[in-house]
């Protein structure tokens, strides 16, 4: 069973530990990056950041969702902004961090409610792979109205760090759609 706070995966864990690390980034990079070799005595160095590709489909998704009135250049500014704030409030790696934000906040199952002899009756679902970033990326977004911050890609930013540390409304609204789901398991055509 899944529990919000005891996330064992690798990218629970690599999430975390780059926040721990923050500065100690910066030596970590010089061996992913490799500086260009000169026969001068002056070399390049390596930058500081990994800019994750613009292709990327989880940033390609959250610009999607985003998208106001197909004003979609100022939608991926808004996600750039937010791994920007994601690095400087950490000073870690902002990729890990916001991965893990959305597969944190990520339910498994959605309660269905139908009329069952003059009686509603909720049912659990199962949701695939794209429905969880759905259901998580619209949670994210709602909870981070929320936040302090004058900007939308700094309140972002704050949501996606306190979720990965544990603190969020999204996790809570989470927890409480599977408590809900767990409750109503009976009502479910294969059991669950």
């Amino acid at each position: 069973m899944y529990t919000a706070g005891s996330s064992n995966s690798p990218l629970h864990e690599e999430a975390l530990r780059s926040l721990e690390l923050g500065h100690e980034y910066a030596e970590s990079t010089s061996d992913r990056v490799p500086a260009t070799t000169t026969t001068s005595s002056t070399s390049v160095k390596p930058s500081l950041m990994n800019i994750p590709p613009s292709e990327d489909p989880l940033l390609h998704y959250v610009t999607s969702w985003l998208t106001l009135h197909g004003h979609r250049a100022r939608a991926s500014r808004i996600v750039s902004n937010t791994l920007l704030h994601i690095h400087a409030f950490t000073r870690a790696p902002p990729m890990p961090i916001f991965r893990q934000a959305i597969i944190s906040a990520a339910p498994a199952v959605r309660t269905l409610s139908h009329r069952h002899g003059g009686k509603a009756v909720l049912k659990p679902i199962a949701l695939g792979e794209k429905q969880r970033i759905r259901y998580s990326v619209k949670e994210i977004l709602e909870a981070s109205k929320a936040k302090v911050g004058r900007t939308v890609e700094e309140r972002l930013a704050r949501e996606m760090i306190a979720i990965v540390q544990g603190q969020s409304k999204a996790l809570e609204k989470k927890e409480g759609i599977h408590k809900l789901a767990m409750v109503n398991r009976g009502n479910a055509q294969a059991r669950i």
